[in-house]
């Protein structure tokens, strides 16, 4: 659980989103996060499977973990794409 979410003055609703998040490390560059929300599951998915093509058409190397996890390197960038199912809260 995540420290923003000890406490009593939230409550989790009965939604869920899929939080997809991209961190690239590169030797030369600061590491790059990135975050993105779908409604549901199956549009995340379809993104990510977008978004890999994309950068195998880049010249990058992609190795899928499973449907919610991917590896991509280019021999020097390496990027990790990875999505969840995550609770949403209210105050």
């Amino acid at each position: 659980m995540s420290l923003m979410q000890n406490t009593s003055e939230i409550s989790k609703t009965e939604q869920q989103v899929y939080l997809i998040t991209l961190i690239r490390k590169s030797p030369d560059l600061p590491m790059y996060i990135d975050n993105m929300i779908y409604e549901s599951v199956q549009s995340g998915q379809k993104f990510m499977t977008k978004l890999v093509a994309a950068f195998s058409r880049a010249g990058y190397r992609d190795n899928k973990v499973d449907d919610d996890h991917y590896e991509l390197t280019n021999g020097l960038d390496k990027i990790s794409l990875s999505g969840k199912l995550e609770d949403v809260f209210k105050d």
